[in-house]
């Protein structure tokens, strides 16, 4: 069962778990959205990520599978270390990644093909991304009308699915890398690794694109520096991410929908 913490609850839990020294903490709002509410909180020397989970029945995300999965990837140095996770309490925590202000203005392409090109040469043990059982468990919690709207939308896309997977195309990866993700003095570290699994690079870079609202001049930009990153042909890459953009946005809204049911 879930249980719901008053901020003192809070407080004495993380002090807890971080070894805290009894010190006065304070909270920063950093991201507040559907699926959890992320928080700063400091007591002016160390500093963690504080994430709230949200309702857990909608979504696919094992949590004590995340968190082996970021053990594996904080020894790699591609993401901070875990601090504490309670199931019960539906508290993450892990350490805060000091991160330069971002300037205002186009997003960074190559950082986010450069993260993308990492992730997908990482060598981890990690789930698959079953993206039609996915789709399904979302589908069947909505009401009878949008649900069918959904399913009949999911037919048409199944044929994108299967002509743009190929067995070289499979690698780990992110699955939702915003640069918000990209954190630490050169952006280095990478957090947020619910939806990572081995999947489709072309969905991971098509979801990329979609997060952080990339024109299709810096899609092309993208497309070039991932390409030769990866050491894979523009053509391949470009087309394939073109594909890939109608699955991504499909599977976005229908996670929306079922979000807020």
């Amino acid at each position: 069962m879930v249980r719901t913490l008053s901020n003192q609850q809070l407080v004495a839990y993380i002090n807890a778990v971080c070894n805290n020294s009894g010190k006065a903490l304070s909270f920063e709002p950093v991201r507040q959205g559907l699926a959890n509410n992320v928080f700063k909180a400091s007591d002016g020397q160390s500093a963690w990520a504080v994430k709230l989970l949200g309702r857990g029945d909608f979504n696919t995300v094992d949590y004590p599978s995340v968190l082996q999965l970021q053990g594996q990837l904080a020894e790699s140095g591609l993401a901070p270390k875990v601090v504490a996770f309670e199931p019960a309490l539906r508290i993450w925590i892990e350490q805060w990644i000091e991160t330069p202000v971002a300037e205002a203005g186009p997003v960074n392409v190559q950082l986010l093909a450069e993260a993308l090109a990492r992730i997908h040469a990482c060598k981890v043990a990690s789930p698959t991304l079953a993206l039609l059982p996915c789709w399904q468990h979302y589908i069947e919690q909505l009401a009878g009308k949008t649900a069918q709207e959904f399913a009949s939308e999911r037919d048409t896309l199944v044929a994108v699915i299967s002509q743009y997977s190929h067995y070289q195309d499979f690698c780990f990866c992110h699955n939702d890398l915003s640069f918000a993700h990209l954190v630490g003095e050169q952006h280095q570290l990478i957090v947020d690794w619910e939806y990572a699994a081995t999947g489709n690079r072309y969905f991971d870079l098509a979801s990329c694109a979609i997060i952080n609202e990339l024109n299709e001049g810096e899609r092309m930009a993208l497309c070039r520096a991932y390409a030769k990153l990866a050491d894979l042909s523009v053509e391949k890459v470009t087309a394939s991410l073109i594909a890939f953009l109608p699955v991504v946005d499909f599977t976005n809204r229908l996670w929306t929908a079922a979000a807020i049911k």
